[in-house]
């Protein structure tokens, strides 16, 4: 075992102090009691050195105890150790304060939970949402807080990858949850009471509005076509016009209608079995007859696990084959194929047609949203297929994944997850 130095400074300086004292009671005949004297005055002077050091620790200041030797030294790294430990104590406490003042600030409600769910800390907007007491409910378990059955889950499924929407005291809440730390958690909610109702009233108005307008246009698209029927030769370009109009403004109150319904929903009956291999098939064969031998289309299909509503996947999947023919040029190849992994099925659309840019990708389930919007209308697009798609897939908790290079194509996938039953 290596010896530090202050180790060999202190045995050297033990060494020399027993040789003295033999020295000093070998003149007087007194060997062994100068000796033993020596020893006891060496431990007396540690014990009071130790006891110095324990004084210290109880309550340490700046001002550290001073000495000699070995102890000068342990209590100059002490010193140095105080002063580091105090420096980043302020650092942290500075740090925590920041950290307590803006989290004051949050408008929404921030709390800190244990592993055990048990409240460590939460802000004033805690207090309001909540209604959360600073001196009682420090320390209770936040389920024992929160008693609704939808949030009750969440907490105990352990799984914080989405949040949770749930009504408490006439609220509409918002609510996620983070783990950081050694099995702490960080939990932010906020009130969207009025967000939800500005977007009930903006699916009421559309819903409504759609419903309002689709007689009247039923009644123009008759009048249209009995003018298309009897105009003359010099008139009836115009009127074909107005016809081709009128149909694609009737498609669109149809789609507006229809995603009003799908917003609207309140999910399903997960275990109802679908017969993926019939809906697929059926699918192809309409995608068949209206493409009328303008690509070439393929189905590989095999038989798929989902559970769900039938029509609603059927229109989603449909609606992918159409885009594909849509914006496919004549003599390209369009595929429909499914495949399964250990995480869930899947149903792909692929295509080799123009392909969508990069940063159009991420917009392209938004509502009215157009890569080419000149080409879209030219095309008889209403700018809500993909909206619907992803509408019916999130009321299937699955998810449209999208692949695509200009000048190479497109895959849409749509994804279903494993479900437990």
């Amino acid at each position: 075992m290596t010896l530090s130095s202050n180790i060999q400074r202190e045995l050297v300086f033990l060494v020399a102090w027993v040789l003295f004292m033999l020295a000093l009671g070998a003149i007087f005949g007194l060997a062994l009691p100068a000796l033993f004297l020596a020893m006891v005055l060496y431990i007396l002077w540690h014990m009071h050195n130790l006891n110095r050091l324990l004084l210290w620790l109880s309550k340490p200041t700046n001002n550290t105890p001073e000495s000699m030797g070995v102890w000068d030294e342990a209590f100059f790294k002490l010193h140095n150790q105080y002063i580091r430990h105090r420096t980043s104590r302020k650092k942290l406490t500075k740090m925590l304060k920041r950290f307590q003042r803006s989290t004051k600030a949050m408008p929404f409600a921030t709390i800190v939970l244990n592993s055990n769910n048990e409240i460590e800390w939460f802000n004033p907007a805690s207090k309001l949402l909540f209604g959360l007491r600073s001196r009682l409910d420090i320390g209770q378990r936040i389920d024992n807080l929160i008693r609704q059955p939808e949030f009750i889950k969440y907490l105990s499924n352990k799984d914080f990858t989405k949040s949770v929407e749930f009504e408490n005291q006439q609220k509409k809440i918002s609510l996620s949850i983070i783990k950081y730390g050694n099995g702490q958690y960080l939990l932010s909610a906020s009130d969207i009471t009025q967000r939800t109702k500005l977007d009930e009233m903006r699916r009421n108005f559309i819903s409504n509005a759609s419903h309002e307008l689709r007689t009247p246009l039923t009644v123009i698209s008759g009048y249209v076509e009995i003018l298309q029927d009897t105009a003359d030769q010099t008139n009836k370009f115009s009127i074909d016009k107005i016809h081709q109009q009128t149909v694609r403004m009737e498609k669109i109150i149809s789609e507006l209608i229809e995603l009003a319904k799908l917003e609207t929903s309140v999910g399903f009956d997960k275990h109802i079995d679908l017969d993926m291999s019939k809906l697929l098939t059926e699918v192809f064969n309409e995608a068949v007859s209206l493409d009328q031998n303008k690509h070439t289309l393929l189905l590989d299909i095999k038989d798929l696990q989902i559970t769900g509503i039938y029509e609603e996947i059927r229109t989603a999947i449909s609606n992918l084959l159409t885009n594909a023919i849509r914006y496919t040029p004549e003599g390209g190849e369009i595929t429909l194929s499914t495949s399964t992994d250990e995480s869930g099925a899947y149903i792909h659309v692929k295509d080799n047609g123009i392909g969508i840019s990069y940063e159009h990708i991420a917009r392209l389930t938004e509502r009215f949203y157009r890569v080419d919007e000149g080409r879209s209308r030219e095309k008889g697009g209403t700018g809500l297929g993909l909206a619907i798609v992803k509408q019916i897939l999130d009321l299937h908790n699955a998810t449209l994944l999208i692949e695509s290079l200009p000048g190479k194509g497109s895959q849409f996938s749509c994804f279903f997850p494993v479900v437990e039953h």
